[in-house]
């Protein structure tokens, strides 16, 4: 570790121009999480998060450098509450990222906290967020060709190969047919944008009942708009996986979820008309009928835990408000 948190400082030191010192105590504990450990430095009073790999191969160096490109790409946009990039080097083993850091705790979400009006200001900014992630754009080509691509290669084919547990070629199968269920043919051109990819209670900071920043951007990625349509984590109710049992009885809306989900919805058919095209093109696929269905059937293109969850979700499949039924616990089969 301690070779990982001296390239960590000259890489600050270089940077910043400054000789900087670690902060809460990260030269000997660093932050961790997922694959990525995170040193914090003082450069003369600008504080500064480097990131880097705890492992290393071709293919972690094509994800930093993807994801170097979209935190440029964010930059430029000057989107607010997204980690700032200070700089990176891709020679280095691993390569590093340095971004601006936060102050703040993690967000904790739950019935009772935060309370009012922190809480619908948080709302507020994750949707502010999301619909300024979507001018970050890139022409992708055909939405239906992406999504039918995606599914036969990480699904259909590893399954056959053998490498899906718990995942049978016919439910891969089944996945694609499902295509047709939510393809809308009139948006199959439209840009592809940018999402988080993983806006969970975990990767937002706040302090004082406000958002200042949302971190992690390693689940980030550039799809087309129609398949960009997620919930935030926190405002969906996933199974618990206790062992090999996925469990859903936990997982219908109170009261207070559905004011949630009702109240970030409305903010983002607030917002949509004022940003642009595609922000509004986004609220009216968010206000469909089936987007809670639409959920889950991306969730399970994208997890490959929400697949495996949906198989012993109770009836119907891909769940709604019904999810409130008192059903047992299934079993993975």
């Amino acid at each position: 570790m301690d070779q990982f948190a001296d390239r960590a400082l000259v890489f600050a030191n270089n940077l910043s121009g400054h000789a900087c010192h670690f902060l809460f105590d990260t030269r000997h504990r660093p932050y961790s999480g997922g694959e990525c450990i995170v040193f914090v430095l003082d450069a003369n009073g600008q504080r500064i998060g480097v990131r880097m790999e705890q492992t290393f191969s071709q293919a972690t160096r094509v994800k930093v450098e993807r994801e170097v490109q979209l935190l440029e790409a964010i930059r430029r946009e000057q989107i607010d509450h997204l980690p700032s990039l200070i700089g990176y080097d891709l020679d280095s083993t691993p390569p590093m990222i340095a971004t601006g850091w936060a102050d703040g705790h993690k967000l904790e979400w739950t019935e009772f906290t935060p309370a009012q009006p922190f809480r619908n200001n948080i709302l507020k900014t994750v949707a502010k967020v999301t619909l300024d992630l979507l001018r970050i754009q890139e022409s992708g080509g055909s939405a239906l060709k992406w999504v039918a691509d995606k599914i036969i290669r990480t699904r259909i084919t590893r399954s056959t190969s053998g490498f899906l547990p718990g995942i049978s070629v016919d439910d891969c199968e089944t996945l694609y047919r499902e295509i047709s269920k939510y393809h809308l043919s009139e948006l199959d051109d439209a840009p592809h944008v940018l999402i988080h990819g993983d806006l969970h209670p975990s990767n937002i900071i706040v302090e004082e009942g406000e958002v200042k920043c949302i971190v992690d951007l390693g689940s980030a990625a550039v799809v087309p708009l129609q398949f960009s349509t997620y919930y935030p984590r926190f405002l969906i109710n996933e199974p618990r996986l206790d062992g090999h049992i996925f469990d859903w009885s936990h997982c219908g809306y109170s009261d207070v979820q559905k004011a949630d989900r009702a109240f970030y919805m409305q903010t983002i058919t607030n917002m949509a008309p004022q940003m642009s095209k595609q922000a509004q093109q986004y609220a009216e696929i968010m206000t469909h009928d089936n987007q809670e269905d639409r959920h889950w059937w991306l969730s399970a293109v994208s997890r490959l835990d929400i697949m495996r969850a949906l198989k012993t979700k109770p009836s119907p499949l891909h769940g709604g408000e019904d999810c409130s039924l008192e059903g047992k616990p299934e079993k993975v089969h």
